[in-house]
């Protein structure tokens, strides 16, 4: 990694991904997810897939930033 900084959407990735490897952020995507699939509906199913795909993504791209040298978060990030 070089030591310019992130794009604005890569900061904003990687607080989503900090955001959502949280407890509360797991817990309320979950429910999130479920509410969707339940209401059954083409539409809330198709939702609950983007958000996952979407969770997933956000997820992987906050691996990869790590594991390329960007900085490991601590507690003053969260």
């Amino acid at each position: 990694m070089t030591d310019t900084s992130p794009s604005r959407l890569l900061r904003v990735v990687l607080r989503a991904d900090s955001w959502a490897t949280t407890s509360a952020g797991t817990m309320t995507l979950i429910a999130a997810l479920l509410t969707l699939v339940s209401t059954d509906t083409v539409t809330g199913v198709v939702a609950a897939t983007v958000l996952f795909a979407a969770w997933v993504a956000v997820g992987w791209t906050g691996r990869r930033h790590q594991r390329l040298g960007g900085r490991n978060r601590t507690a003053e990030d969260r």
